[in-house]
């Protein structure tokens, strides 16, 4: 009944202090950072359980005839783009006021236009491509799918701003212990989905509406790119983990479980991204903090060993390995069947670069480009490669906004890469390893939020970072004019 009383009060309290108000920058400055933080992680950590509501969604609708659909998940699909565009909007409606927030603080410390552009440079060029890709849709042959996207990707201009809408959920947390409970979330419903394909039960899999090799996910390659962030995910848990024995074998052993998912998925691109991750990982580790290198070996050597293990029966991985030789060669030396190469990636980024060249300026339009390849008899409507599909379907301004964003991004990095904690650091290695992903894959509705969410996390940081920064040097040239 007492605290009852005093939430009245506070309520009591707001609604004066709104009631007071002329301005719309004084309720701007009225809503705390703290409370901004708190909120756009509530919704990152009901994002990262999303799978785990699809499975109860699935479950609850086990009896209902699907033989009229024309994807066997497509049901809750539209439940999971329900609440992405919830999240996401929301989302957006915290960066608005994240950034006037930011805006009118410039303008009280008198910081210069070009100062704050340089400062924020990369939601600058963010930012700018989300513009473009709504020019870009108006001036594309189907502005419906341009706008709302196809039934399958569901990745218009739309889907973009809940994209903007999770990155701006992701910018605003700054706190370690919120970061990680974030993470943990995202890993604990990325091991029981790895738990579910491992065990491989057709009764489970029918009555929670899951599929072999891809989960609740559409694709098999869209699964394993969920699978790729959580595994660095766990792996950044273990590595920023307190000596705390029962805790590092918890870790460790999510860790397994979703690697042996990944294996078991059998994509290949996603499993070299993690390659990658973990060998940035082992690298940073001895420029940066070596103290952490005992962690990365182990993280790095479980990952090999269940490779190793998993293999014994099953050789894919090798012989994915042996084909990627093979492809490799071919294109090289021009085969006839150079197109087969990559599992058929390699006409598809061949016509990719060929769409480009037609409409360079604003593309076909976002999630346009399935005619396109129907017309040279190719059955899929992406390149399996971010950066041309970005060109193709939005324009090289677009991809080229991204690419400077992106760049802009790894450049603080390297200017400052004493600065940042280790959790930073493998926050980056997990970015690293999703855009080594990203070259063989596609971006979906369900996949890209969790990229964007990290590196809204990772960005946000860096911002932490550069302003304790300039309040140190703020400090000092205070203290050196009271001594003059």
């Amino acid at each position: 009944m007492k605290s009852l009383i005093t939430l009245l009060e506070k309520i009591k309290y707001i609604y004066r202090d709104i009631h007071q108000m002329t301005k719309v920058s004084e309720l701007i400055n009225y809503i705390s950072e703290e409370l901004i933080e708190k909120v756009a992680s509530l919704l990152l950590i009901i994002w990262t359980i999303s799978p785990i509501g699809i499975l109860f969604y699935n479950y609850t609708i086990k009896d209902m005839d699907k033989s009229f659909l024309l994807f066997k998940q497509y049901p809750s699909s539209i439940y999971w783009y329900e609440i992405l565009q919830t999240i996401g909007f929301l989302g957006c409606i915290l960066g608005v006021i994240i950034f006037s927030k930011s805006i009118l603080q410039a303008k009280v410390e008198k910081v210069s236009l070009q100062n704050y552009i340089k400062s924020n440079l990369l939601y600058l060029f963010l930012f700018m491509m989300l513009i473009w890709s709504i020019i870009s849709c108006f001036n594309s042959d189907n502005i419906n799918i341009s706008l709302n996207g196809t039934l399958y990707r569901k990745e218009g201009v739309i889907t973009y701003f809940t994209y903007c809408g999770i990155f701006c959920c992701g910018y605003a947390v700054r706190n370690k212990r919120l970061i990680k409970v974030i993470f943990e979330f995202f890993t604990l419903c990325a091991v029981v989905l790895s738990i579910l394909t491992l065990v491989d039960s057709k009764e489970l899999n029918n009555a929670l509406g899951l599929t072999s090799d891809s989960s609740i996910f559409s694709q098999f390659n869209h699964y394993a790119y969920y699978l790729c962030m959580s595994i660095m995910s766990a792996s950044l848990l273990f590595i920023t983990e307190k000596k705390s024995t029962q805790k590092l074998i918890f870790r460790i052993i999510i860790f397994s479980v979703i690697t042996a998912a990944l294996i078991k998925n059998g994509s290949f691109g996603p499993y070299i991204a993690v390659i990658v991750g973990l060998i940035f990982s082992i690298i940073f580790s001895i420029l940066l903090d070596r103290k952490v290198l005992k962690r990365v070996a182990i993280v790095t050597s479980v990952f090999v060993a269940i490779t190793l293990g998993m293999n014994i029966s099953n050789s894919h991985t090798y012989r994915d390995f042996l084909t990627l030789g093979g492809d490799i060669f071919k294109i090289a030396e021009k085969s006839p069947d150079a197109n087969k190469a990559g599992t058929g990636r390699w006409i598809l980024w061949v016509n990719g670069v060929r769409f480009i060249s037609e409409r360079p300026l604003f593309g076909y339009g976002a999630d346009n480009l399935g005619d396109q390849y129907a017309k040279v008899n190719v059955n899929t409507d992406r390149a399996h490669n971010e950066i041309i599909q970005f060109a193709a379907s939005l324009g090289i301004p677009a991809a080229l906004l991204y690419i400077a964003a992106l760049a802009t991004y790894f450049m603080f990095f390297i200017k400052k890469r004493k600065q940042f904690l280790r959790l930073d650091i493998c926050i980056l290695c997990i970015v690293i390893a999703y855009l080594a992903s990203s070259m063989f894959g596609n971006t979906m509705y369900y996949t890209s939020p969790f990229f964007f969410m990290i590196l809204g996390i990772s960005s946000g940081r860096q911002k932490l970072l550069l302003k304790s920064v300039s309040s140190y040097s703020r400090e000092s040239e205070n203290l050196f004019l009271i001594k003059s």
